[in-house]
């Protein structure tokens, strides 16, 4: 089953009798997931499993869910704070799905973060050693909330306001990693896309984080467009572009909503065609360019969409291809920057404690 499919029959989307019936058999099967990860927890809480502490501090920029948080972008932030800081933070991450050049997401940081340094390992451990052993002083963990083998000095849990608790079930009914009560574990919870939802529903938010034993500081963020680019060329155009104009989107993320809000938030109208929802972290070889992307953007155009936009993430996949595939639409990326816009001060101020306290003890 598609990922796009597999959220639509999770979500509710998908109705009927067989929908129905399979919700209720991922529900069954959530139960061991539950009972897998919460045996996991409790190994790690009583101590027959036990976490590996390494000579660096290690920030944890991660979430409870699968995919679809901003965590990339948020990544970029707290790397470029701590450089504003006078230090030189790696990056760490599983690499999933990546080839010998990397994946997607190591593609966009080394475009958000250039000449920081990046080890991609599944075993995270090993891979905050190899950093250790190359000269890393410093080590940011991208998406390794529930990756308990390595220890943290300092977890941000990023929680996404339009879906943060993942339909609120365990996988692979919903999306949650591991039950809710874990957000205790958190230095910090950072509501993404803060800036598209109401103050009623982010107050409701906090509340529910705060029953579950979460006693941090809670801030908010937002994913604000700084560049429109075309994907062809690297040419820059005005934001403005996009204002009124009827646009054909496409994206590989995992949560294409937030990508059609904001273009929304710049007036962008959506063909009628809609959005092309590919599966998160989804390569774009010549099959999917051909087979997907160019058969929806003449689709698009011939329903009165001007243009097509993705998200940075998607463009590091197909730029060396972009020539031949704007065959009847100019194709843009929407880049965008994480901004803290509440209680910027105490994500600040929980760096510094950490990064300063673990440099003295050392």
């Amino acid at each position: 089953m598609k990922q796009r499919d597999f959220i639509d029959l999770i979500s509710g989307a998908r109705r009927g009798p067989w929908a129905a019936f399979l919700r209720l058999v991922l529900r069954l099967s959530s139960f061991w997931f539950w009972l897998a990860a919460g045996t996991r927890l409790l190994f790690y809480r009583v101590g027959l499993l036990r976490g590996t502490r390494v000579k660096v501090p290690v920030i944890c920029v991660g979430n409870i869910t699968t995919g679809g948080t901003g965590k990339t972008p948020a990544v970029a932030w707290v790397v470029k704070a701590l450089q504003e800081r006078g230090h030189k933070p790696w990056i760490l991450s599983r690499g999933y799905k990546s080839d010998a050049s990397g994946n997607d997401e190591m593609k966009v940081l080394e475009e958000l973060c250039p000449g920081v340094k990046h080890i991609q390992n599944p075993d995270r451990v090993a891979g905050a050693r190899k950093a250790i052993h190359e000269g890393a002083k410093l080590l940011v963990l991208d998406d390794g909330f529930s990756h308990l083998r390595l220890r943290r000095d300092l977890d941000i849990l990023l929680l996404d306001s339009l879906n943060p608790f993942g339909y609120g079930r365990m996988l692979p009914r919903g999306l949650m990693r591991e039950p809710l009560r874990s957000v205790r574990r958190a230095g910090i919870a950072v509501f993404t896309r803060a800036d598209v939802a109401t103050p009623e529903r982010l107050r409701d938010l906090e509340d529910t984080i705060r029953c579950k034993g979460f006693t941090g500081q809670v801030a908010h963020a937002g994913h604000k467009p700084v560049k429109l680019v075309r994907v062809s060329d690297g040419e820059e155009v005005p934001l403005e572009t996009l204002k009124d104009a009827v646009v054909a989107p496409f994206c590989g993320i995992g949560n294409p909503l937030g990508f059609e809000r904001t273009l929304e938030t710049l007036g962008a109208k959506i063909s009628p065609m809609g959005t092309l929802r590919m599966d998160d972290h989804q390569a774009m070889g010549e099959r999917t360019l051909k087979k997907q992307i160019e058969p929806f953007i003449r689709t698009s155009h011939e329903v009165g969409a001007t243009c097509a936009v993705c998200t940075q993430k998607d463009a590091v996949k197909f730029r060396d291809d972009a020539d031949a595939l704007e065959v009847v639409l100019p194709i843009y990326e929407l880049r965008v920057e994480f901004r803290i816009i509440k209680n910027e001060e105490a994500l600040i101020d929980a760096l510094a404690a950490v990064v300063d306290e673990k440099t003295k003890t050392d």
